[in-house]
């Protein structure tokens, strides 16, 4: 009986050893799911910064394209009104030449009413 009270007394022992070595395990793995729980959140919230990130740049790429597209036609109705301003130019030289021309006749005429004065 002694035998069997000291080999039970040995086994209770070793029962309780095991018993502490799970729960310093089972304490490890408890850490270690709460830093993988940590590091999941992290990158969830680094998932959502690159988002977040993406979304801002592809509205300045529409800005740019839209900003492009103004100045575009901002340069087309500058060149519009260039092409204008050379017609009325044009137009503003050839009143000149007219009225010089206008000037002339009236000069000849006055000249030829002058002999018929009485």
């Amino acid at each position: 009986i002694q035998g069997i009270q000291g080999a039970t007394g040995v086994t209770v022992s070793e029962i309780q050893q095991v018993t502490q070595v799970i729960d310093e395990v089972d304490a490890i793995v408890g850490s270690i799911a709460a830093a993988v729980e940590e590091q999941s959140v992290t990158t969830r919230d680094i998932a959502d910064n690159v988002g977040q990130a993406a979304q801002g740049v592809q509205e300045v790429n529409e800005n740019v394209s839209q900003a492009d597209t103004v100045t575009r036609d901002i340069a087309r109705e500058v060149a519009a009104v260039n092409a204008a301003s050379g017609d009325i130019a044009s137009s503003a030289e050839a009143v000149q030449q007219s009225s010089e021309s206008l000037s002339g006749l009236a000069r000849d005429l006055n000249a030829m009413v002058g002999k018929f004065r009485i």
